[in-house]
């Protein structure tokens, strides 16, 4: 049986990975998207393999453990992926059991007290992989291309029109799905980053509900990005001189490397953040639409795992 035509709305890492993965399966694959890289979301991004800000739990853990090893297969071997692997340090104000990602790894290991920052009482260190996106996109876009896929930089503001173009289409539009597709449940999480000179710190660093959370320190191979900011609901997308100055005081507090730095760059992203990930099939009228958004924090971290999902799906309509 021919493999169907498939359309993807999107051309942030969802899409792409999502596109990428049906090509690999057999189809023909096209993506339409109003922004391409690198002015994506994802582009913006301080990514690095960590199930951010995405729930339920017993559908995020195997698709982030999915990417994780794809990653490591595929991704990590390549240096022009922009990809590497990278120690993570998860920092916790209180003493804790288990990290709440236990379920998504294979194996991690209790901080000692002699590598907490001051005012913490518990963290774990876990192998993860780091991506820079400055590199990655573009690695990716070409990817894309080079098993036969088209991009055109298109905006869909009628699903009907995507419709004339293919029977099967994926929305991987992100925040775009409240308009396109009436989704109202997805709403932004605005994200600001400082980009800083390298310093010779190699472990990321992160505190997501302690004295300095959110807070993260990832150093990737031009750069280091701090962060961060988690504000729901908030569409500003210029950045903002006091959330600069929260964000380099939270690295300092994690690190005292960061107390004196040369900011190379700042950004802010929009994290299309859902109470759950959306991942299912819907039928319009004779056409269907696999829905693959509202990843929040978690995009790059449930690339992989969430484009093997929509392959399934398209593989069984």
């Amino acid at each position: 049986m021919e493999a169907k035509a498939i359309l993807v709305l999107g051309c942030g890492v969802s899409g792409l990975s999502t596109g990428i993965t049906l090509l690999r399966a057999g189809h023909p694959v096209t993506i339409w998207a109003k922004e391409l890289p690198p002015n994506t979301t994802s582009d913006q991004a301080a990514a690095i393999w960590f199930p951010y800000l995405a729930a339920p739990r017993e559908k995020v853990d195997p698709w982030a453990k999915h990417t994780l090893a794809f990653f490591r297969e595929h991704l990590v071997p390549n240096p022009a992926s922009g990809c590497s692997l990278i120690m993570v340090r998860d920092l916790y104000a209180k003493p804790i059991e288990i990290p709440w990602w236990a379920g998504a790894v294979s194996g991690y290991s209790r901080l000692a007290a002699a590598d907490l920052p001051p005012d913490y009482l518990d963290g774990f260190e876990v192998e993860s992989v780091v991506i820079d996106t400055s590199v990655y996109m573009d690695y990716l876009v070409a990817w894309f291309r080079r098993l036969g896929g088209e991009i055109e930089q298109k905006e869909v503001r009628d699903i009907g029109e995507a419709f004339k173009f293919s029977d099967v289409v994926v929305n991987c539009t992100g925040l775009g799905s409240r308009d396109l597709f009436g989704d109202e449940s997805v709403y932004p999480v605005r994200g600001q980053v400082v980009k800083v000179r390298p310093n010779g710190a190699n472990i990321a660093l992160l505190d997501d509900e302690g004295s300095n959370g959110l807070a993260y320190v990832i150093p990737r191979t031009n750069d280091i990005v701090l962060g961060g900011t988690a504000q729901a609901n908030d569409w500003e997308l210029a950045p903002r001189a006091a959330d600069r100055e929260d964000i380099l005081r939270k690295a300092a507090a994690l690190d005292a490397r960061f107390a004196q730095v040369e900011i190379l760059s700042e950004g802010v992203g929009l994290r299309p953040a859902r109470p759950a990930v959306r991942l299912e099939a819907e039928r319009v009228g004779n056409a269907t639409v696999i829905h693959n958004c509202g990843h929040g924090g978690a995009g790059f971290t449930l690339s992989w795992g969430c484009a093997e999902q929509v392959n399934k799906i398209a593989n069984e309509i």
